[in-house]
């Protein structure tokens, strides 16, 4: 049997910069840790909340879940 342990979240909100000399989009990431407890929907509500105070265009808000799997004896 295997369990999740040391579980983490951030939020990650692009923010679109400019754009490269073949016309795409760059591109830069704010982080943020938050519960992983939280839904999808919170995160995205929290996201959204802060892409409205950058002085930059969103380009997308991401949920980065990751943890430890252990094997339990």
């Amino acid at each position: 049997m295997t369990q999740r342990s040391h579980a983490a979240t951030k939020l990650q909100v692009k923010l679109i910069t400019g754009t490269d000399s073949t016309g795409k989009d760059t591109v830069v990431t704010r982080s943020i840790a938050v519960n992983p407890e939280l839904t999808d929907e919170a995160v995205l509500s929290i996201g959204t909340k802060l892409g409205n105070l950058q002085s930059l265009p969103v380009d997308t808000i991401c949920r980065q879940d990751s943890a430890a799997i252990v094997e339990i004896h």
